[in-house]
Formats: structure tokens, sequence, C-alpha cells
């Protein structure tokens, strides 16, 4: 069987902070490589995300940083400086979203660095880019969900903007590094070189725009929220059902047609209004009070069966507790626990032959970061290698 630990002989060093950062580091640790987290004393501004807690650290940091190795140390300080810059020396990857600035500052950017190690593939994580006017300036999540024009698509026109729930800039963004140093480190197999690597938030945020801002240089027209409805397909989105909402998503005529059927209309299909998805889209608002009307008239568990039964796609919306208990999300085995806790966390979403990538290591505690830098030390001093010290 294949292993799931593909990267496996991969040194990554992670200097992050909050989430975009580190689950550069998460995906590639949960892959097999081995990652060594570089935090000051005073941590990672993540461990303090909470309640709730998990062993003095808050929960969002044990999922964002399981897998890896932390140590502490301060670069600016003489001594801790050989130590990160020997680190760096037999590295393959190092990735960061320090503040902009502070690299260069630090020492720590990709001139600097692959000057001392030209294999290596070096990850900046920004806010808003690293050209242009705001370059400098700090960001988070949902700043650039603003700025970069997710929240004028989200909620409704009456409800006005809402926050997508998920930090989709910060894990969207983590997820684009990720597939751009896979990429370098395909290339260097040719090369023998490294490169350096910019990402920012509000690329990520372009990127999930791209279909509005695509609609919009053709037709001028600004894309508008739509609540849990889709701007290009009709029927779909949320429908009352006499005990709550439901999801109904139609995707094309074939569907409309069998869950016109199933509804009882079979007749829609030939009405001029909802004959194709640009009709029913052109006349959302009537298809819509149609099957509002329908659909109320029976409880979501009755529609769920008949629907699903029918091959339309029909779901409930849940909520974590529901995802919990599931039965399908319990199938697929995505739900990891942490080892030496009964804390299951999401694990990979994708499996390699079948097996998914385990959650072999719950992070370390700041108290176990600061003894690595002693054993990274006594490496260093010896000779060593830090990584054969702390991985082998």
């Amino acid at each position: 069987m294949t292993s799931p630990l593909m990267l496996t002989g991969i040194k990554v060093v992670e200097m992050g902070q909050a989430i975009a950062g580190p689950f550069v580091g998460t995906v590639f640790a949960d892959l097999g490589a081995e990652v060594i987290k570089i935090e000051t004393p005073a941590g990672d501004s993540a461990r303090t995300w909470g309640p709730p807690n998990v062993d003095g650290a808050a929960s969002v940091f044990h999922y964002i940083n399981r897998n890896k190795t932390s140590v502490t140390l301060d670069v600016r300080d003489p001594d801790d400086r050989r130590l990160f810059d020997k680190l760096i020396e037999e590295a393959d990857v190092f990735v960061h979203n320090l503040r902009p600035g502070v690299a260069p500052k630090l020492g720590i950017d990709a001139q600097t660095l692959r000057a001392l190690n030209p294999r290596l593939i070096h990850g900046d994580v920004a806010a808003f880019g690293h050209v242009g006017p705001l370059k400098d300036r700090p960001g988070y999540e949902l700043a650039l969900q603003a700025y970069g024009g997710v929240l004028s698509v989200t909620g409704t026109p009456e409800a006005g903007p809402m926050r997508a729930g998920p930090s989709i800039m910060d894990f969207g963004t983590a997820m684009w590094m990720t597939i751009a140093v896979l990429a370098a480190l395909m290339r260097r197999q040719v090369t023998d070189e490294g490169c350096s690597l910019q990402g920012s938030l509000l690329e990520t945020a372009m990127s999930w725009m791209g279909v509005h801002l695509s609609n919009f240089v053709v037709d001028g027209k600004l894309p508008v929220p739509f609540g849990a409805s889709h701007q290009l397909v009709s029927p779909y989105g949320a429908y009352q059902a006499s005990d709550g909402p439901i999801i109904i998503a139609t995707g094309n005529d074939s569907l409309f047609a069998m869950l016109a059927a199933a509804l009882g209309h079979p007749e829609w299909t030939e009405d001029p209004r909802f004959q194709s998805n640009s009709n029913r889209t052109e006349n959302r608002a009537d298809i819509d009070a149609l099957i509002t009307e329908i659909v109320g008239t029976q409880t979501k568990a009755h529609w769920i069966d008949l629907l699903a039964g029918e091959q339309v796609p029909c779901v409930p919306i849940q909520n974590s507790a529901d995802l919990m208990t599931d039965e399908q999300v319990a199938a697929i085995g995505i739900m990891q626990p942490e080892p030496g806790s009964d804390v299951p966390y999401v694990g990979m979403p994708f499996s390699v032959e079948g097996v998914r990538p385990p959650i072999k290591k719950a992070p370390s505690t700041l108290e176990e970061a600061a003894k690595v830098r002693g054993e990274v030390e006594q490496a260093v001093n010896a000779g060593e290698s830090p990584f054969e010290r702390l991985f082998r």
C-alpha cells in the first residue's frame, strides 16, 4: 500500500503566526515532512485563541499545529540566530507570514536566506500583496473578505453583508502557497535551485471572486448577494419546509425536470419561464415561489427522503453538533483523535490509496519548545544535523 506520508524526507522551517502561515506547515507535516515551527518565547498568538483550550493551548492551535515540533528562538539574539541559520542551511522549505517589513529587518527575507541555502524554497505570505501602495499594510481575515470583494456577494440585500464563517482567506492562502511550494519542489528536481514565492490574502480573495469578476467584466452588471442561492443557477437555494429550511440544488435542466416531477408538477418543464436554466434564472422569483408553497406543506425529513430517492440534490443545513453525529461524516473517517487526547480534529481532506494522512503528534507545548532549543544547540555544537536529532 502506498504510504500517505508522501513528503517524508522533506524538511520545513515554519515561522508562522495565527492561521495562513502555520497551515502551510500543517499540510506538509500531515504528509510526512519534518516540520520545525519557530516560535518566540511568548509563543504563537494562536495559543491564546481560547477558550476552548486543550492542555493549556487553544483548540484552534492544536488543529493548526499538529504533527510539528516547535522550538523557541529569537532570531535577533546572536546565539539563537546561529541555530536558526543551521536549520535554514538544511531545510528544503521556509515559510512565514510575518507582518510586512519584519522579515527584511530580521534578515530572514528570501535574498538573505537563499544566500545561505540556494536550494531553499522561501514562501512569504502577506495580507495585501508584496507590491503596490498597500504592501506594508497588515490585515486579517475579515478585512480581506471586505477589501477583496467577498463581502459584496455574501448575505442578502436585506440583511447586508455577512462574513463567511470559515476563514476562507487564511486557509485558502495557505492552500495556494502549499501548491506553489509543491510545484517549486518539483521544479527543483530538474534545476537543483530553490526560489522565492509570494502569496497574499488579497490574491486569494481575487481568486475566489474569479467567476463574479469575469461576469462583471463581460456584462458590466455588479454581482449582488443571493443568500443561499446561486447567481447563475435556478432553482438553487434554501426552501422553507414546515419545520425549517432545506437545501435544494438543481444544477441542470434534467435535475429540474426530476424536481418538478417529484413535486407533482411535471408541466413546469413546458412553461416558457422555466424551460431552460437561463429562463429559470431570469424568472427566479416565480419558480422559487412555486417551490416554496409546496415544500412548506411537509417536514424537512419528508422532502429529503423523497427528493433523495428521486436523485434530486436535497440536504439539511447541518451545524457542528449535527456533523459530529452524522453517519456519512463518520464513514469517511475525517475526524481523527490527537495522540494522548480523546479530542478529535479534522484531518487532511483526501486519502492516499484509501488511507488518510494521520495525526501522529500533538503540537509542542512552550515548555517542550524551549527544551527543543537545547537539543538543537547540542546538535549544532556537535556538528550534527538538528533535523536528524529531532526526527530520527
